[in-house]
C-alpha cells in the first residue's frame, strides 16, 4: 500500500514521539522508529536528517513556544486589579492550551533530551517564571528574594511537569493545575 507523504511523515513522527518518550533522545533508536513507522531506514532518512532532525521536527515548536508565554505575562502591566496570582491563572490558562497541543513534546523536553541543544528547556522555563515572581514581588530584589523566587519557579514548573507525568483526563489535570497554583501563588502577595 502507497501512502501519501504526509501520512509517512506523521507515521515517523509518532513513532520518534512514542521512543523519545520511552528511551530519551540518547538511546533513542532510528532503526526502531523506521519500524515502527513502518518505513525503511532508507526512507526515514528522506523525510529527517536522522535522529536530530526527527527530535527538531518533534520539540521545536513547542520550544519555541512555552517560555514566550512567560514573556507575555511579564509584560502584563501590574496594578491593584492585577495580582501575581492572576497573571499565574493567566497562565495556567495557556498551559492547558500548551498542554493540550504539546503534552508529549513537553514531556519529551523535561525529560528526554540530555546532550542536546533543547536540553536548557527547564532552566529557560524556571529562569522566567522566577522573573516573572520576582518582578511581581520585589521592587528593588536582594539575592536572598532572587533566590526565593527562584525556588519557587523551580518548584512550580517541577509541579507543572508532574501533573503531565501523571497523564490524567483533562478536567483532572485542570484541577490540579489549579491546585498547584493555590499552594504556590495563593498568599504569595502577602510574603514580600
Amino acid at each position: 500500500m502507497q501512502y501519501k507523504k504526509k501520512d509517512v511523515n506523521d507515521k515517523i513522527l509518532e513513532a520518534g514521539k512514542a521512543e523519545y518518550l520511552e528511551k530519551g533522545y540518547r538511546s533513542g533508536n532510528i532503526a526502531t522508529i523506521a519500524a515502527n513507522a513502518g518505513v525503511p531506514v532508507g526512507n526515514l532518512y528522506r523525510y529527517f536528517d536522522g535522529k536530530a532532525g526527527l527530535l527538531d521536527a518533534i520539540v521545536k515548536p513547542a520550544y519555541a513556544e512555552i517560555p514566550n508565554m512567560a514573556k507575555e505575562l511579564a509584560q502584563i502591566e501590574i496594578s491593584e486589579n492585577v495580582s501575581l496570582r492572576d497573571i499565574m491563572n493567566m497562565l495556567a490558562t495557556r498551559l492547558l492550551q500548551m498542554f493540550d497541543k504539546y503534552g508529549q513534546e513537553i514531556l519529551i523536553l523535561a525529560d528526554k533530551c540530555a546532550s542536546t541543544r533543547y536540553e536548557d528547556f527547564t532552566d529557560i522555563l524556571v529562569n522566567q517564571v522566577s522573573e516573572l515572581v520576582g518582578t511581581r514581588l520585589f521592587t528593588d530584589p536582594t539575592e536572598t528574594d532572587k533566590i526565593m523566587s527562584r525556588l519557587v519557579a523551580k518548584s512550580f514548573v517541577s509541579s507543572l511537569f508532574d501533573i503531565l507525568r501523571f497523564s490524567l483526563p483533562r478536567e483532572k489535570t485542570e484541577e490540579m493545575l489549579v491546585r498547584v497554583l493555590n499552594y504556590h501563588f495563593l498568599y504569595i502577595d502577602s510574603i514580600k
